[in-house]
């Protein structure tokens, strides 16, 4: 693996297969989580992805799509075609230097434009192979709680596995009687106004640990198969 923390040199010398390429945000987790959960995870969960392919790491993104929170204070969002600009662009300055399979790890919920985004990368240039792994793919298990939306068990205990001493005072479980709908109608502070949704309550650093190994599995499975599956569709001509 190399990251940003090497030289051009050694990058080159390296000379990666695959990209990772992160996707966090800085968006409110209630009162006792920081603003930067999506950043911080998603650079604990790029390392270990990236290792495991011997890729090329680089910086998480700190900004996406967050404009359901932008009430709480703090959140900065970009719009989504600002998104879809970066991503376009950080992969073909990755083709650039003959990087044509890229992962982009979505660690923040919210960001509906990469899907299309990512289907225009591959389809209008055949040479890049770039596959979104988002929050299904990194689904771990729920332990029987509850919808689990935002500031949830899941963050709280991956936080408190991986950050403990950024962790605060745990506020009330809290699931609204309305739709996820409802975060485009009014944002989540109107309907969640403590921004919990989920049972972050039942977190534990334990549940984190193990989280953060299925989720590194799955992401890491995820990338092998698809990647090794579609080579092999254009190696039969599939695809060209």
């Amino acid at each position: 693996m190399v990251t940003y923390e090497n030289t051009f040199q050694e990058i080159e010398d390296a000379n990666p297969e695959i990209a990772v390429v992160t996707i966090g945000a800085i968006e409110q987790h209630s009162t006792h989580l920081p603003i930067g959960t999506d950043f911080l995870m998603g650079g604990v969960l790029a390392r270990k992805v990236a290792e495991a392919l011997d890729a090329y790491l680089l910086p998480v993104l700190p900004f996406s799509n967050s404009q359901e929170h932008q009430d709480f204070f703090g959140t900065v969002w970009l719009q989504p075609t600002t998104l879809r600009q970066v991503v376009m662009d950080v992969c073909r300055a990755l083709k650039h230097h003959g990087i044509r399979k890229v992962l982009v790890m979505e660690c923040h919920g919210g960001n509906w434009i990469l899907k299309p985004t990512i289907r225009e990368i591959n389809l209008n240039d055949p040479e890049m192979m770039a596959i979104l792994a988002g929050p299904g793919t990194m689904t771990a298990k729920l332990h029987g709680a509850k919808i689990q939306l935002h500031c949830t068990m899941r963050e709280t205990a991956l936080m408190m596995h991986a950050f403990p001493e950024l962790v605060r005072e745990l506020p009330e479980d809290f699931q609204p009687e309305v739709g996820r709908e409802y975060l485009d109608y009014v944002g989540m502070r109107a309907v969640a106004p403590t921004g919990v949704w989920g049972t972050p309550n039942a977190a534990t650093p334990e549940m984190g640990k193990e989280t953060i190994d299925d989720m590194v599995k799955a992401i890491v499975d995820y990338a092998a198969d698809t990647f090794a599956g579609l080579e092999e569709i254009k190696a039969r001509g599939g695809r060209k």
